[in-house]
């Protein structure tokens, strides 16, 4: 009964120090310079998460949407009779389209320069419509690889350091199909003439090269009919895991993204966390200030802590006077921050433009790329609170420890 009486009590007086009435400036202004602490670590947190979210995806977009998500071949890296898995495999989950895939190391050589690449052949009656590569070249260029025309198609960066244009024959090298000669073991090469450039703002504009599947297949003296794999596209590449367990017959082994990107995106995800945990650090700063502030409070407030415990007031409601201080500048803080960062996550490139900066550029648009994920948005916040919460116990507790006597002895 008595706590049921006092809890009103406690949370008036509460405000009341906290600022939030009653004309003590000094409580205000305490109180008002840990809110903004709070506000400003929130704030800063969500805007560097959405960015580096935006980053994170745009990279797992424009990567991979050129490298396989997933090739399904046997343990010699051929596959003969690949017609009859094709539809096995595109019923599996996550699965959206499957289509023959002729893939090996090479290099290509244009006006006197030499790169090293990796070959795709490609069939482009089965390369899906929503794939990006076939998006980003504004048309569609993948029909110009037919079988027995020997044409390439290369990627900006590599077309430029080749010092090549649309027109222009490369000479491909391929190892795979190379074959022994009186002079020695000599690579199987042919010249190829380029079709059309792709873009799509990663680094795989100068390792990736497209020719037609048979070309391909020639080029590396493959039996008839014989690949070197079935691509998967996935709706979500990261969801490669449990393919191994799904193939539709024994013998076939799956090799997937991560052998090839892997690391980079292990890195990107380490990086993230340092980040986050760096920003977390700024919210523990801002609450020690609410910590540090109580404390302040709590030496400032000792004569009226001591009446109020005269008066009959109990430990626990003491203790929820300072709590209540403590946990409403964590909550204006947290609620501030949080509307801050998704405004300029929100509208960053617009401010950056009209302060005419440009940060970032990259193929098919300009500026920052930004993910607010509401999940994360919704874990900073509480987050916040609850950082906030755990700083006012110590100096709540020991605004429950003044005895009236000594507080009042010389007042």
């Amino acid at each position: 009964m008595k706590s049921t009486i006092f809890q009103p009590v406690s949370l008036a007086i509460g405000l009341r120090y906290a600022g939030a009435r009653g004309d003590n400036r000094f409580a205000s202004f305490i109180s008002l310079f840990s809110t903004f602490g709070i506000a400003i670590g929130v704030m800063a947190l969500i805007l560097v998460s959405s960015v580096m979210n935006g980053f994170e995806g745009q990279l797992k977009n424009r990567i991979l949407g050129v490298v396989p998500h997933a090739i399904v071949s046997d343990s010699n890296g051929r596959l003969a009779e690949w017609q009859a898995l094709q539809a096995p495999l595109a019923q599996l989950p996550h699965v959206q389209a499957v289509a023959p895939l002729v893939r090996a190391e090479a290099m290509v050589q244009g006006r006197g320069q030499l790169a090293a690449v990796i070959l795709q052949g490609v069939d482009p009656a089965s390369y899906p419509a929503h794939d990006l590569l076939r998006n980003s070249m504004g048309e569609d260029r993948l029909g110009t690889l037919r079988a027995g025309e020997f044409k390439v198609i290369l990627g900006v960066s590599l077309a430029r350091k080749l010092d090549v244009l649309p027109g222009d024959q490369v000479r491909i090298l391929a190892s795979e199909g190379s074959r022994y000669t009186p002079m020695g073991r000599t690579p199987s090469q042919r010249l190829f003439t380029v079709s059309g450039t792709f873009e799509v703002g990663a680094d795989v504009d100068d390792q990736v090269v497209f020719v037609n599947l048979e070309d391909a297949r020639r080029l590396m003296r493959y039996p008839a009919g014989t690949i070197s794999g079935l691509r998967l596209w996935l709706d979500d590449a990261f969801a490669v895991d449990g393919l191994t367990q799904q193939l539709p017959q024994q013998g076939l082994q799956v090799t997937d993204w991560r052998q090839e990107r892997g690391e980079l995106f292990r890195a990107v995800a380490m990086e993230k966390h340092i980040m986050a945990l760096m920003l977390v650090l700024i919210i523990m700063v801002a609450a020690f200030n609410i910590l540090s502030a109580l404390v302040m409070v709590v030496l400032d407030k000792q004569g009226e802590v001591a009446i109020l415990r005269t008066m009959g007031m109990q430990d626990s409601a003491i203790l929820r006077i300072f709590m209540v201080q403590g946990a409403w500048s964590g909550f204006w803080g947290a609620l501030f921050g949080t509307l801050l960062g998704l405004g300029l996550a929100w509208f960053i490139n617009p401010l950056l433009q009209l302060m005419g900066l440009n940060l970032y550029m990259a193929a098919g648009g300009i500026g920052i790329p930004v993910s607010v994920a509401p999940l994360q948005i919704v874990t900073i916040t509480l987050g916040a609170l609850a950082i906030s919460f755990m700083a006012t116990l110590y100096p709540a507790y020991r605004a429950a420890q003044i005895r009236p006597a000594e507080a009042l002895r010389y007042e």
